[in-house]
């Protein structure tokens, strides 16, 4: 494949996206590529370009972050076209999850030898995603994440917005039923994972995988508030599932039930509300990986 149609948020990573334009075309037209570009002028307009794509005709590279590349990845859904994500976002998560550069030269450079992969695609709702969804304390700090300070740094957006959320949340009763098998519990929050990434790095659901054809939840249950800020280092490494406070599990279909008004977020993005289903398509999404 030697066409491309590079699909740009100009708005990712505080509008610094627009400016990766030139040099990944040229990077690519150095490999003798063909180079278009589509500016996105919102979510859906992104959606629109990836399902007018086709199986055999340019491959779609979305330069953002996780949410144009999730978008990106619904309207591939639809028209069977490649896509190849590009760090042009603050987190790169899925990215991360690939095992690709978040070098935007390094990471251009090596699309001309990626090879193809096929991946899992989460649906909240009728939503799809490719991360973790939230709900719960995790959907608040993604409140004050998405309205966090342009200056700050984007390993450091999360932990800011769970320091914001943990002023206001309070645990809640939550059901969760994975594959017709209910829980209730008190808890904080639900993070239904794809890929299991989010936050810049966090490994919310650190046994996740991209193409078993399942989505992995990890709950927050019986924790006390003042030890929210001592399991960030431990998400990182993905060493907070302790089976006793935070649990894990595994399934095709997971039922959330909250109290109404609880958000649900989805690779960044607000996708509706609770109670809300949850289910998997596996190996639905063609991507093509970065070459290492």
């Amino acid at each position: 494949m030697t066409d491309a149609l590079v699909v740009v948020n100009p708005t990712a990573r505080n509008g610094a996206a627009g400016a990766m334009i030139p040099v990944v075309s040229d990077i690519l037209r150095s490999h003798g590529w063909s180079v278009d570009v589509a500016v996105t002028e919102s979510a859906e307009h992104a959606v629109e370009i990836a399902a007018a794509g086709e199986p055999d005709g340019q491959l779609l590279v979305a330069l953002g972050g996780d949410g144009l590349v999730a978008r990106v990845a619904e309207g591939a859904l639809r028209s069977g076209a490649l896509v190849a994500p590009l760090p042009g976002g603050r987190g790169c998560d899925f990215i991360r999850a690939l095992g690709g550069s978040r070098d935007l030269r390094q990471a251009a450079s090596s699309l001309p030898r990626a090879t193809e992969r096929r991946v899992d695609v989460g649906l909240a709702g009728g939503t799809p995603f490719l991360g973790v969804a939230t709900v719960g304390y995790d959907s608040r700090a993604n409140d004050h994440a998405n309205a966090a300070p342009t200056w700050l740094p984007a390993a450091l957006v999360y932990a800011y917005g769970g320091a914001r959320a943990l002023v206001g949340t309070r645990s809640t009763s939550i059901t969760v039923t994975t594959d017709g098998v209910a829980r209730t519990f008190d808890g904080w929050s639900v993070a239904i994972g794809n890929s299991g990434r989010y936050g810049a790095g966090m490994r919310a659901n650190p046994d996740a995988l991209l193409d078993d054809g399942e989505l992995d939840v990890t709950t927050v249950e019986g924790l006390p508030r003042w030890k929210y800020p001592m399991l960030l280092p431990r998400y990182f490494r993905g060493t907070h599932v302790d089976g006793v406070d935070i649990r894990a599990d595994r399934g095709r279909t997971i039922d959330v039930t909250a109290p109404a008004g609880y958000r649900v977020y989805a690779d960044g993005d607000i996708v509706g509300e609770t109670p809300m289903t949850f289910t998997v398509r596996q190996q639905a999404l063609r991507v093509l990986v970065q070459a290492r």
